[in-house]
């Protein structure tokens, strides 16, 4: 062997380290001072021929394993995954089979019996019209959101418009009574109109709260306005929220000439607890014969009496 070559890989790139060391510049291996006769040759950085085809099998070795390691790794993961998703399915076929079906899902859809009161079209000044009035549901159950559909009628009794609006309470027990206004817009020149009001049941009754009017009295206000000032009592053991006020002006020929709604301003109206209330009436033009009014609210949650 030629004394300027490594032992261990045949690399000529041989470099001192120090005085008495010498040590091969591929495979780093220490070579026995005692074959060392001449000094070796300045370090060069670089492989030979042989040493090239040694790294290139140590690319191929560590590439095979790697991509081995990587399908193994991949292999393990879908194996967990597949396991692991099984048990959820089962769980989540278990929990839908346990859930109890709402009561509410029982309720439909019905065009309940009732009586309609104090009907009548108001027009405002851009060409629209109100229909509003008063409706006692009568069919022995309780409704949920009354919808009122009205349809307009030319003199050849074509419907030539149709529009829809809502109870202005959400919930109307059996034998109770609620105000509402539908909205035409731009409405068109007709003969008469007609109304139909349909409900969802709900299975019974639903608590409400016990609000009283007293005091009611109408006076005008410095812009010749018709203003009805009053007083609202909670006689209820229940705090009430979003309580309100609605009232329709009633002419002697039992026809709405105005309406109107207003809200407390307080959000938490106290049992007991007594509020002065003030509603302006901009279109009627003199003090009504007689006025519907009616009071909603709801139950404020975890409230002790």
């Amino acid at each position: 062997m030629n004394s300027k070559q490594c032992p261990n890989c045949g690399s000529t790139n041989i470099y001192q380290e120090s005085v008495t060391i010498y040590r091969c510049g591929d495979c780093f291996d220490k070579l026995p001072t005692g074959v060392m006769v001449n000094s070796p040759p300045t370090k060069v950085f670089g492989t030979s021929k042989q040493n090239s085809k040694a790294d290139s099998l140590k690319k191929w070795k560590t590439l095979i394993t790697g991509t081995a390691f990587a399908w193994l790794l991949l292999g393990s993961f879908v194996f967990t995954y597949f396991q692991n998703i099984k048990p959820v399915q089962t769980t989540l076929e278990e929990e839908a089979t346990s859930i109890s079906l709402d009561p509410n899902l029982d309720s439909v859809e019905i065009v309940p019996e009732g009586e309609f009161q104090y009907t009548s079209a108001i027009p405002d000044v851009i060409g629209n019209v109100y229909i509003v009035g008063k409706f006692t549901n009568q069919s022995g159950q309780s409704l949920l959101m009354p919808k009122f559909t009205v349809s307009l009628f030319n003199n050849g009794n074509i419907n030539i418009k149709t529009s829809f609006g809502y109870a202005e309470k959400n919930l109307v027990n059996d034998g109770e009574s609620v105000s509402f206004q539908v909205l035409v817009e731009e409405a068109p020149s007709y003969d008469h109109f007609e109304i139909q009001v349909t409900a969802t049941t709900i299975p019974k009754e639903t608590e409400k709260p016990e609000l009283t009017l007293k005091k009611l009295d109408f006076k005008r206000n410095q812009h010749k306005e018709i203003v009805l000032a009053g007083k609202i009592q909670n006689k209820s053991n229940s705090i009430t929220n979003f309580t309100r006020i609605n009232c329709l002006l009633i002419n002697k020929e039992e026809k709405t000439i105005d309406y109107g709604t207003v809200s407390l301003q307080k959000e938490d109206f106290l049992p007991k607890e007594v509020q002065n209330f003030e509603m302006i009436f901009s279109r009627a033009k003199q003090i009504p014969d007689s006025y519907y009014c009616e009071t909603d609210a709801i139950i404020k949650e975890n409230t002790n009496p």
